[in-house]
């Protein structure tokens, strides 16, 4: 069953009193909170739309979208990949995180975010710190080109 935007909002409300609901607008909603995996707290935006039961849209275009607000992602000085691991770079310069493997069927419209979406990334972010101390990413999963 397909959780409607209504049902997310209220998951999130309950799970995740911190994060906010900044804006929403028909079947979408965009959340804002703080996370502190580690040693650093990091301001998150999640924006999500949910689908209708007919339409047929890909896993690529459906999962939420995650962006770090502050402190700004930075790659690792002197890191061979020159990027950062595990993100989708927007046209507009902007920067998502790559939180699961579309193919694996580990999200679908049926979970509800503030269970998947939320916790994977304080997980990505455990990973992101560890990463730029000691140039190893230590979260599972296989990134996949937007």
């Amino acid at each position: 069953m397909i959780l409607t935007i209504d049902q997310q909002i209220e998951a999130m409300d309950v799970i995740w009193p911190t994060f906010k609901l900044v804006r929403r607008e028909g079947r979408a909603a965009i959340w804002r909170g703080a996370v502190r995996p580690l040693l650093q707290t990091y301001v998150v935006e999640v924006f999500y739309r949910a689908p209708l039961a007919l339409e047929h849209v890909p896993i690529q275009r459906l999962q939420p979208q995650v962006e770090i607000l502050h402190p700004q992602l930075r790659p690792r000085p002197g890191d061979p990949e020159g990027m950062l691991p595990h993100v989708y770079y927007g046209a507009d310069g902007g920067v998502s995180l790559c939180l699961l493997d579309p193919d694996a069927k580990e999200w679908s419209a049926s979970d509800l975010l503030a269970e998947t979406t939320v916790p994977w990334t304080i997980d990505w972010l455990a990973a992101y710190e560890g990463w730029r101390a000691t140039g190893q990413w230590t979260a599972p999963g296989r990134h996949v080109e937007a």
